[in-house]
């Protein structure tokens, strides 16, 4: 298991989705128990008669006891180990159990779950166990058997799963924003090594326009931040000859922007976007247009229509927080940073970033949501010559993790499937 990676894609998913909208979310938070004694450890597998994998060893040990992970949440191990069944699993190929009615059932279900241990809840009686005797050891299984389904191996390994897990959760909740911190950093604190969980596109698909697209922009966007310039048009170029889709013409457009503004052709940027955003039938695209407009009439120094550009952002793209965080900014930037904070504490509560707009924010969002926009004033006032009031807003930053973090934090409810 990559301890490294793990705790940096548990960071960015515990930042970006303030609201949990990631199934099991709301039950785990993106939070380890204390990590498992190696000596506690060594007692349980000795009463159970087995050891347990390398890797779900290294996870209790070195990470926690249980917590952050798949569907509600990685199982704890306690002292006795319970649940466990120490005789050998039999099955290394999926399995049906028999009729209800057979004379034998409970004796064959008994059976059927020797050296399992319990490692998640699915919810709704769903399972997925561990494997920690048999020739299947190792391996993560689903158990789907009590509604009358299989049970079926999940995984090669504990770390194979957790990561697989990692993997799909980053990229439901921040893979856009992933991909958009190696277009555009402004605001956004991913880090861009997490860009290797995320899967290339598909290597069948090479002959389609849209993944010759996707790879010329994926070689793209690290030439730019290399300032590799002429490489960068390059690319760009020949990802427009292939002849995409036009939300393809868009994301090349985007990227284009981004290069003018890197050359200092800021002018030409401002053009590129204003013809551009019409174009634009994508959400996260559009909002990543109207966000480089604002900031390409910031470094012009025309406050006014920034101020006019923000304000269309946030009525077209509603659910997007930097929106709220320019409209605070630039009250900075006129000089009034008391009325900076007003803005920022009275919107904390609106936008949803750019998740499915279907999930309801939980009572204690606020403190959350007022966390992070803070610390993305205080990066945007550091920006733009301001580190004073970036200072100021650092403190609320701080306050309002310690009231998100505090006692009654972790009261939430129960994730419905």
């Amino acid at each position: 298991m990559d301890l490294d990676v793990i705790r940096r894609g548990i960071d960015a998913l515990s930042e970006y989705d303030t609201d949990f909208g990631l199934f099991g979310a709301r039950r785990h938070r993106y939070r380890f128990e204390p990590p498992l004694d190696e000596a506690a450890l060594e007692a349980v597998e000795a009463r159970i008669g087995v050891r347990f994998p390398a890797d779900y060893r290294t996870f209790l040990t070195r990470l926690g006891n249980g917590g952050a992970g798949p569907y509600y949440g990685v199982h704890g191990l306690g002292p006795d180990g319970a649940w466990a069944r120490s005789g050998p699993f039999p099955f290394t190929e999926e399995w049906e159990p028999p009729d209800l009615d057979d004379e034998d059932y409970d004796d064959v279900m008994e059976a059927a779950f020797e050296g399992l241990l319990p490692v998640a809840e699915h919810g709704c009686g769903y399972r997925s166990h561990l494997v920690v005797n048999g020739p299947a050891a190792g391996q993560v299984w689903g158990d789907w058997t009590c509604v009358g389904e299989v049970l079926a191996p999940e995984a090669e390994s504990f770390g194979a799963w957790y990561h697989d897990w990692l993997k799909s959760s980053l990229r439901e909740v921040l893979g856009e924003r992933i991909e958009a911190t190696v277009r555009d950093e402004a605001g956004w604190s991913v880090d861009r090594r997490l860009l290797s969980l995320l899967p290339p596109p598909p290597a069948d698909g090479d002959g389609q326009p849209e993944v010759k697209v996707l790879r010329l922009l994926r070689r793209a966007y690290p030439a730019l931040y290399r300032h590799h310039h002429s490489d960068a048009r390059d690319l760009l170029s020949r990802a427009r000859a292939v002849g995409a889709a036009a939300d393809y013409e868009v994301r090349i457009a985007l990227a284009e922007t981004v290069l003018l503004r890197e050359e200092g052709r800021i002018t030409d940027a401002l053009t590129t976007v204003e013809h551009t955003i019409p174009r634009c039938g994508q959400p996260f695209e559009s909002a990543w247009l109207r966000r480089l407009r604002v900031e390409l009439l910031l470094t012009q120094s025309r406050l006014d229509d920034a101020c006019a550009a923000t304000e269309e952002h946030i009525a077209y793209c509603p659910d997007d927080d930097f929106g709220y965080v320019r409209r605070a900014l630039l009250r900075v930037l006129t000089g009034d940073p008391s009325a900076a904070e007003e803005v920022l504490r009275a919107d904390a509560p609106l936008g949803r970033g750019l998740g499915p707009a279907s999930h309801l924010c939980p009572a204690d969002r606020a403190p959350a949501a007022l966390r992070l926009r803070a610390r993305r004033l205080a990066w945007e006032c550091r920006r733009w010559g301001h580190p004073g009031d970036a200072s100021r807003f650092e403190v609320i930053a701080a306050a309002s993790s310690a009231q998100a973090t505090g006692p009654g934090a972790g009261t939430e409810d129960v994730d419905a499937r």
